[in-house]
């Protein structure tokens, strides 16, 4: 899964400002939603913009809005080769709503690097989330340090590869555990799900 479908996003998102502006804008609208609705979720924001509802969190629109407004720049920082990994996270962390989680998610899909330690992977390998957090004032040494222990702590829970491969088969997994007529039909189709909701985007 990873092997087919991360390089794939990878390389689209290096050659193409636009599909990784919408791959930064599918991580934000991510957070706290489920996962099978990604693409429905992306198709409402490619229609209403910042007036989709699913960015009515006064957070997730202003990311929305740093992310299209910024979007070269951001193109440029994941994508710089002169820049560490925990710079590129501390940057990330830049846009409204994103933590380093999240970051973390958005080098996984761009770069093959770090992973995304949400709430079901920090449940699995024992995460504490809130080690992790990075207050407002803190001093970019300090942020810096944080990025080093999450990249850390990816490492330690196999990588990103391993990360990305055992999410969706969770996922797919407890889809079908818990199916009301939503289910995935694969853990492929979970892996899948990040190229076709940023495709689904895109091109149109």
């Amino acid at each position: 899964m990873y092997n087919v479908d991360q390089k794939a996003i990878s390389k689209l998102a290096r050659n193409s400002i636009e599909f990784c502006t919408w791959l930064i804008v599918m991580v934000l609208v991510s957070i706290r939603t489920p996962w099978i609705n990604i693409v429905k979720n992306m198709e409402k924001v490619k229609k209403d913009g910042a007036n989709a509802t699913i960015l009515n969190n006064k957070s997730k629109n202003r990311g929305y809005r740093y992310i299209k407004s910024h979007a070269k720049q951001l193109h440029e920082t994941i994508f710089n080769d002169y820049m560490t990994t925990e710079e590129k996270l501390v940057a990330l962390c830049d846009i409204p709503n994103i933590a380093l989680v999240k970051a973390g998610f958005i080098l996984q899909l761009c770069l093959g690097e770090v992973g995304c330690i949400d709430c079901h992977n920090a449940s699995k390998h024992g995460v504490d989330l809130s080690r992790l957090k990075v207050g407002s004032n803190a001093t970019l040494a300090t942020k810096l340090r944080k990025a080093k222990v999450y990249n850390d702590v990816c490492k330690k829970a196999g990588g990103s590869r391993k990360l990305w491969d055992t999410w969706c088969t969770d996922r797919y997994e407890s889809s079908i555990k818990n199916a009301s007529g939503n289910a995935f039909t694969s853990a492929r189709h979970v892996s899948l799900q990040h190229l076709d909701a940023i495709v689904s985007v895109a091109k149109k």
